[in-house]
């Protein structure tokens, strides 16, 4: 093939002609449209760089409000758990203060039911010991040891009538209840009369009854006064003086 130095000059200068009109027509467009882009990507780039920023400060406010929150809850639960604290220990000390209370009734009423038991008990042996005494007595005691007692009676006679004498109005008579085991003798009545009178500077007036149960020994009543000299009276006497002193 022969090279044609004409048609390739031709060719040149349709390439370079090409070339001008393409410069002309499409390279200012193009290039505007690649500023365009560019300034759009630039754009599109610093938006994300804005919206980036605004993220990792949005994360940011975002953390800081989480640590604020927990922070509250930290004192929220620190302020729980030292109520709850508190309020175990009121509760106990309620339980142990009402356990204590419990425990003090519990022993209070144990204590009353033993003195009660114990008290009952005591009650129990000196009546065993009283009817004991009051059955040997009423085995044994006969008018002879009456009359004994009677003897110790009139002996005393003078205390009992201090006793009584400022008891009553003058001008009217004492009167005077003889209690006794056996029936009171004539002699006996005569006697006690005259020594009451004695020593009261008043008229006397006694009247009798007889009571089995003071097993032996006498009872005078005046006003209200008694004086017990029977062995009844002293057998109920010992069991008072028991129940004290036991």
């Amino acid at each position: 093939m022969k090279f044609d130095i004409w048609t390739f000059v031709f060719q040149v200068i349709n390439f370079i002609v090409l070339l001008f009109i393409l410069k002309r027509l499409l390279y200012k467009p193009i290039k505007e449209i690649i500023v365009k882009r560019r300034g759009l990507i630039e754009k599109t780039i610093e938006d994300a760089e804005k919206t980036k920023k605004e993220a990792l400060e949005l994360k940011q406010r975002h953390q800081e409000e989480m640590n604020k929150v927990k922070e509250i809850q930290d004192k929220m639960l620190e302020k729980m758990k030292g109520e709850v604290e508190e309020e175990k220990k009121r509760l106990l000390q309620e339980a142990e203060k009402e356990a204590r209370m419990i425990i003090e009734r519990e022993e209070a009423l144990f204590d009353m039911g033993k003195k009660r038991f114990e008290a009952e008990l005591k009650e129990r042996a000196l009546d065993t010991v009283r009817v004991f005494a009051t059955n040997l007595l009423n085995d044994i005691s006969d008018e002879e040891l009456h009359e004994g007692i009677y003897r110790r009676l009139l002996n005393e006679i003078g205390l009992i009538s201090e006793d009584i004498a400022g008891m009553g109005r003058e001008d009217v008579p004492v009167t005077i209840d003889l209690i006794s085991a056996y029936p009171a003798g004539e002699k006996e009545l005569m006697e006690l009369h005259k020594a009451l009178e004695s020593y009261l500077s008043k008229k006397v007036a006694i009247s009798t009854a007889v009571d089995k149960t003071l097993i032996a020994g006498f009872k005078i009543k005046a006003y209200d006064k008694a004086y017990d000299f029977s062995l009844s009276g002293q057998i109920n006497a010992m069991k008072i003086k028991l129940k004290e002193t036991t």
